[in-house]
């Protein structure tokens, strides 16, 4: 026999069904109170979303399905949940703002070539630069999920943000949900209005960081340790149709900050688990979402794999929170045209923030070329000095010693390398520094005795680039053939 308590509680359950829908039949047990009922298809949506807010004053969570001809709702109790206070929010915003300002601080520091990393110069630019907009992108686009919650009468948290170490500052920021989402179209709603909110902030900025970075620094030659390469989202090169952006400078940190924000807003909208993407997918796929999940799933294993090894550690992450969505409270009622052009729309920015290969690592590169000013075949007379030059010039992206060795030269006969226009002895092996793009003549002197037998002389050069190490990178062998008359 069923306890009173439960009884009573059964009823009342039926009596809060019933003023919405016909019930026909009630199975109960000890967790939950399924009742069979005769909707009509028209109001069924209204219907059950006001007697969902009608149970969640009471402590009930309602679950609605369609299944075997049959609709059922299904009742059980809200669990308790511990929430932390606004205290703690604050107490990640100041952290996280802390964090983020030094990351600014750095990345101004290195932009400007200022060293001091604490400077109030790098403190200040770093915040109005990085620190600031970075944090806003994030923050409106929690909010906009907020706000979105909200609206759809689902009790959510403020933004909570998530300290890092720099170049970031931040691991990003989030929101919890704390009721289960009612239906579909709130699924959609909630989950593209972060992505939107955060992009309509994130643009302006970019186009302003584009303009300065125009204006900034050139790269100039890449350091021998290398540089860091930002992978260019689609929207990021659709922006530079408009405010183009000079190549082979420095990104300026406001411009990086907007990079974060593309890149936040691609992450979210991958189709997968319960991220932004997943809500959306769960929202227009239904159940079947978990196959788009596992295909998104096997799409970043690829690419973890064959490009950026950084997607497998994110994939990880996301079979971790778990790959399948949580369905709504009303699974059965239909999309309407709006939320489907709002998926429509997720898959397009989806596509336009999406970089295959975030970032890349640009290596130094040591390539020169040697050039013999009118040829490597040269006529002498017997008793004479030929002046052979050639031009080195860097091909490469980076500055480093260049060694240039004559070789093969007749013992008898006077050789010297020297650079042009440079007094002091000429020996047989010359060094000097190339820079980036430039190029510099080396002078080969060949004094050859009356006495030398006429002929042809083969002899060489070698020219060896290496790095600060002294290490040696590219060699090239320059053949030159001497003919002695």
């Amino acid at each position: 026999m069923m306890p009173a308590d439960m009884l009573s509680e059964v009823e009342q359950v039926k009596s809060i069904v019933a003023r919405y829908f016909p019930i026909y039949d009630v199975k109960v047990n000890y967790q939950a109170v399924t009742l069979y009922v005769t909707p009509i298809s028209t109001e069924i949506e209204d219907k059950f979303d006001k007697m969902r807010i009608e149970m969640k004053g009471l402590k009930y969570i309602p679950f609605l399905a369609h299944k075997g001809g049959e609709y059922t709702i299904t009742v059980i109790r809200a669990q308790e949940r511990a929430t932390r206070g606004l205290g703690f929010n604050v107490v990640l915003l100041i952290i996280t703002a802390f964090t983020m300002v030094i990351a600014g601080a750095v990345l101004w520091g290195s932009y400007s070539g200022d060293t001091d990393l604490f400077s109030l110069n790098n403190l200040l630019w770093g915040s109005v630069y990085f620190a600031i907009p970075l944090m806003t992108i994030l923050g409106v686009h929690e909010l906009s999920h907020f706000l979105m919650s909200k609206r759809h009468n689902v009790a959510a948290s403020l933004p909570f943000f998530i300290p890092s170490i720099p170049p970031l500052g931040t691991m990003g920021a989030f929101i919890s949900l704390r009721d289960p989402i009612p239906n579909r179209k709130a699924l959609v709603d909630i989950g593209i209005a972060g992505p939107i909110g955060g992009l309509l902030v994130t643009i302006p900025i970019a186009i302003l960081g584009f303009w300065l970075t125009s204006s900034g620094t050139p790269v100039g030659a890449v350091p021998q340790e290398g540089l860091i390469g930002m992978g260019a989202p689609l929207l990021y090169d659709l922006i530079q149709l408009f405010v183009p952006m000079s190549q082979n400078v420095y990104v300026h940190p406001l411009a990086f900050a907007a990079w974060v924000g593309f890149l936040v807003t691609a992450i979210n909208l991958l189709p997968a688990g319960q991220l932004d993407g997943g809500h959306v997918a769960r929202g227009l796929l239904g159940e079947n979402a978990r196959f788009l999940s596992y295909a998104v799933m096997g799409i970043l294993m690829f690419l973890g794999i064959f490009l950026y090894t950084g997607w497998l550690l994110f994939g990880l992450i996301v079979i971790l929170l778990g790959m399948n969505h949580p369905q709504p409270l009303d699974d059965v009622s239909k999309l309407d045209i709006k939320r489907k052009a709002l998926g429509v729309g997720a898959i397009v920015l989806l596509l336009l923030t999406f970089s295959p290969v975030p970032l890349y690592t640009t290596e130094a590169d040591f390539h020169y070329e040697v050039d013999v000013v009118g040829g490597n075949v040269v006529n002498i007379t017997a008793g004479s000095t030929a002046m052979i030059y050639m031009e080195i010039k860097n091909v490469g992206n980076t500055n480093y010693t260049m060694t240039m060795v004559v070789m093969n030269v007749p013992s008898e006969w006077g050789r010297g390398l020297n650079l042009e226009n440079q007094t002091g002895v000429t020996t047989e092996r010359v060094t000097f520094d190339l820079h980036y793009q430039e190029t510099r003549t080396v002078v080969l002197e060949l004094i050859v005795p009356a006495t030398a037998v006429h002929g042809q002389y083969n002899i060489m050069v070698d020219a060896v680039s290496k790095n600060s190490n002294g290490d040696a990178k590219i060699t090239i062998q320059t053949p030159l053939t001497i003919n002695v008359s």
